[in-house]
């Protein structure tokens, strides 16, 4: 019964955050990735964030990019700098990830800003990805603070660029280690995959060496398939 409840809140929550249609021009989402041919080998460079909502430094620290010396880290320069650089060519594409400094950032911009922005984001050449306020932790939190801070950063996202500001891919690639419980959620929320780059040394060497760096989670005991069903990566970092 438990599950059941979980498993009915998770659905309202993504048809309750997600409501708003997509643009008239907009070609976002999966319409929006570059062509490939089948015959080749296809390399995709994504550059994205990873910017801690706090950590070494405070929030005002990271965003501000003060005490440097501690941690060189400005987060507004970051979205300064990348708004500029996509706007120069329009095969640049750039995946964002913590709604936490984008709405500090986006509450600055002039409306200019907000419309160049936009039509990024309407054209999938700029991407939110994972949409919550944070990378939460996967070892300590409770699921109801995951969920909040997910409704939170989401809710954001779709007041302000409705369809195509809905993140596909969950993405922690900085978590030390993931939980299944931690997976379930987001495929019950609709993610079509989920990245993450921290496992124990001896199942990535293997995984390397026998080429399973990919596998669908099945993430739920209790939840029939493919409701708890995730198309995972383990991603390789330096």
């Amino acid at each position: 019964m438990a599950a059941l409840c979980i498993s009915f809140l998770f659905l309202l929550l993504f048809c309750l955050v997600f409501s708003l249609p997509t643009g008239r021009n907009s070609i976002c989402g999966y319409k929006s990735c570059p062509a490939t041919n089948p015959s080749m080998l296809n390399v995709h460079l994504v550059p994205h964030t990873h910017d801690d909502v706090g950590w070494l430094k405070t929030v005002d620290q990271y965003y501000y990019g003060d005490r440097n010396y501690i941690q060189h880290a400005g987060v507004q320069y970051i979205l300064d700098s990348v708004i500029d650089q996509l706007q120069k060519d329009p095969a640049r594409r750039f995946i964002y990830v913590e709604t936490a400094f984008f709405y500090r950032w986006w509450r600055q911009q002039s409306q200019d800003t907000r419309r160049i922005v936009t039509q990024l984001v309407n054209e999938g050449r700029l991407e939110f990805i994972n949409g919550g306020w944070c990378m939460s932790d996967e070892a300590t939190t409770h699921y109801s603070a995951v969920i909040d801070q997910m409704t939170l950063g989401l809710r954001f996202l779709n007041d302000t660029f409705g369809e195509c500001g809905r993140p596909r891919v969950a993405w922690h690639i900085d978590p030390f280690g993931h939980a299944r419980e931690h997976a379930s959620i987001f495929a019950q929320m609709g993610y079509d995959g989920f990245f993450f780059g921290r496992l124990d040394y001896q199942d990535k060497a293997r995984r390397m060496k026998t080429k399973e760096m990919e596998m669908l989670w099945r993430a739920s005991e209790s939840l029939t398939p493919p409701l708890a069903d995730l198309f995972t990566v383990f991603q390789i970092l330096p």
